[in-house]
């Protein structure tokens, strides 16, 4: 992949790495990297599957918003958190722990040529001929959590190269957020390691970490002047798509359970998972508890 060297004190020299101890002398980049309010979104290369379909949400709903999503390119949560950012067409950095020439893990040239095809970058932070070696993955995470406004641990266990991105968290005093899992599930004994130290925040939604980084959706709605459950939503400054509508005319004022929502829509499953996701950020439906949709107070 081609890649233009960007060399420490240049202009396009990404600033905040000056925050490191020791800066790499140069970058090599493939694409663009943009201005935006950047999460970091690590963990396992071998997660369990929830942990792997919340990455991916939690990603897509970054772009949703507007952010841009930082990982490794790894296999597991990396690139469950890039390929989510992908699925909504945001853009998406790869911080990669060799040198431009090589891609690591080698199976994953396809995602990476789609991050750059698909408006984002690859960065490789080591010199041309510089392998896959176990040290360099350490200093991976120092470049990828300094690029970050905030860190997001997913699922990590002991040991864990997620772990040595949340101690850079703290070195460089980037907001730590990290999913707790279940305290029988042993990979995440990381994570309970990390809320056990004290200064981590434990992350329960989606909404927190992109309220914490700047990121929430604003639809500007106007106020209603009348409402009723199973009326048109009414009031509202911006087009809803014809799915979007029906989602709306089959959720209430009272929570309702996603399978009876999909019913009442005549949405399938793959779709209403996304339009949730869309409107809950914009606080047009409202989740709670578990599984259950309500509409909220704007529409």
């Amino acid at each position: 992949m081609d890649a233009r060297e960007l060399r420490r004190g240049e202009a396009a020299y990404p600033a905040r790495l000056a925050e490191l101890p020791n800066p790499p002398a140069a970058l090599w980049v493939a694409g663009q990297m943009q201005r935006a309010p950047t999460i970091a979104i690590v963990g396992t290369r071998h997660p369990v599957a929830d942990a792997a379909v919340f990455a991916e949400e939690l990603a897509g709903a970054v772009a949703l918003a507007g952010g841009i999503v930082v990982s490794g390119g790894a296999k597991g949560i990396d690139a469950a958190a890039h390929r989510g950012v992908i699925a909504q067409g945001g853009p998406t950095w790869v911080v990669a722990p060799t040198g431009h020439e090589h891609v690591y893990p080698e199976d994953h040239g396809e995602l990476y040529d789609t991050v750059v095809r698909t408006g984002g970058a690859v960065l490789w932070p080591f010199p041309p001929g510089t392998t896959a070696l176990r040290h360099n993955f350490f200093l991976r995470n120092s470049v990828l959590v300094a690029l970050a406004d905030l860190v997001v641990v997913v699922q990590a266990g002991i040991p864990s190269g997620a772990l040595n991105a949340a101690a850079w968290a703290r070195k460089l005093r980037r907001p730590l957020w990290v999913v707790a899992g279940a305290p029988w599930m042993t990979g995440f004994r990381g994570c309970h390691a990390e809320l056990a130290r004290g200064g981590a925040h434990l992350l329960t939604s989606i909404k927190a970490v992109l309220r914490a980084a700047g990121l929430l959706l604003r639809t500007n709605l106007a106020p209603s002047p009348s409402s009723s459950d199973g009326a048109h939503p009414v009031g509202l400054s911006r087009t809803f798509s014809p799915q979007e509508k029906a989602l709306l005319l089959a959720t209430g004022r009272t929570p309702r359970h996603v399978d009876e929502i999909a019913s009442r829509a005549g949405l399938p499953a793959s779709a209403l998972g996304t339009l949730l996701l869309t409107l809950a950020l914009e606080d047009v439906v409202v989740e709670g508890p578990d599984g259950f949709f309500r509409r909220g107070s704007s529409p």
